[in-house]
């Protein structure tokens, strides 16, 4: 799982263990693994499915249903572009926190609209190798940052390249709610299995998968 469907999956997991009883989850987490081999991951990659597989689970699935992913993102086209809208609380402050590290946001800056090897990253940001090296994979971790391909260093020896999985950041505040809107590339769009599963019901969803 790599970077939107990682910073995805990390707030909504979040999300749910302060809305369903912890060994609710558990019980589901076991049946899934136990009985369907399937990750838990794939109660938000195939929710309709898990429906019946989980039937005995019926209201955690309701709650996860209305309190989680109805109210997790949207997504809209605007003259080509993909934005999505945040709306889970979880996100929005991981987002907040990140962009609000100088550092972090430096990396994110310096690789949104081209890849970038990790030593050439802390070169552009001139950050020392030990703080550089620790924010940059944290960003990995967090699913800000995804490794692209690989480039050649200036000691002529391979290296991963990574980019930005966003591309520009608007936050809103709407009656003392703060809101992030992210935009991503029609590339990560597609790619992003767990956004096309929590949009395909939102109206435009489907034409931006064609």
């Amino acid at each position: 799982m790599d970077g939107m469907d990682r910073l995805l999956f990390n707030s909504l997991l979040r999300t749910m263990e302060k809305e369903i009883d912890s060994k609710k989850i558990r019980d589901m987490e076991e049946r899934l693994a136990s009985q369907h081999g399937l990750g838990f991951e794939d109660v938000f990659y195939k929710f309709d499915e898990m429906r019946c597989l989980l039937f005995e689970f019926e209201t955690e699935l309701k709650n996860i249903e209305d309190k989680i992913l109805q109210d997790c993102v949207t997504v809209d086209s605007d003259d080509g572009s993909i934005w999505l809208t945040v709306k889970n609380r979880h996100l929005t402050e991981l987002i907040l926190r990140t962009f609000a590290d100088e550092g972090k946001k430096q990396i994110l800056d310096t690789t949104r609209q081209r890849a970038e090897s990790m030593p050439r990253i802390l070169t552009l940001c001139k950050m020392p190798s030990t703080s550089g090296y620790r924010k940059l994979n944290q960003l990995i971790s967090d699913g800000f940052v995804i490794p692209t391909g690989l480039a050649e260093t200036f000691e002529g020896k391979r290296a991963i390249t990574y980019r930005s999985v966003i591309e520009q950041l608007q936050i809103i505040i709407e009656r003392n709610v703060i809101v992030a809107k992210i935009k991503i590339t029609k590339e990560t769009f597609l790619s992003s299995k767990l956004v096309q599963a929590l949009t395909e019901t939102s109206n435009g969803a489907g034409a931006l998968a064609n």
